[in-house]
């Protein structure tokens, strides 16, 4: 997998740039304040559950998972980035689980 763009630049290019809104103006229509959409624009937070649905919701022609797909991919891209330096004591004995999935 390649460097993943932070979703708040993708939320960025939809929003600001190609709407053309400003920050305050898109932050209105999400129903959040300015500060928050700011930090997700510039990196500084990722997109919650909740920020999801509001872009959902926002922008008919995503949905939810969509929103958190991006997120999850930029997080697991960079924690990998950094598995060398990720130090664990394996256990000795783990205990044993099933995992019960209830889809058909």
């Amino acid at each position: 997998m390649h460097n993943p763009l932070h979703p708040g630049e993708i939320v960025k290019d939809i929003l600001i740039v190609g709407a053309n809104l400003s920050v305050t103006e898109a932050a209105v229509h999400l129903g959040i304040n300015r500060t928050t959409l700011s930090r997700l624009l510039n990196g500084h937070i990722g997109i919650s559950a909740e920020m999801a649905v509001r872009l959902s919701k926002l922008l008919k022609n995503t949905d939810v998972m969509f929103w958190m797909n991006l997120q999850r991919d930029y997080d697991i891209w960079h924690a990998e980035k950094k598995s060398k330096k990720i130090r664990v004591i394996p256990l000795k004995k783990a205990a044993y689980f099933k995992i019960i999935s209830k889809r058909p």
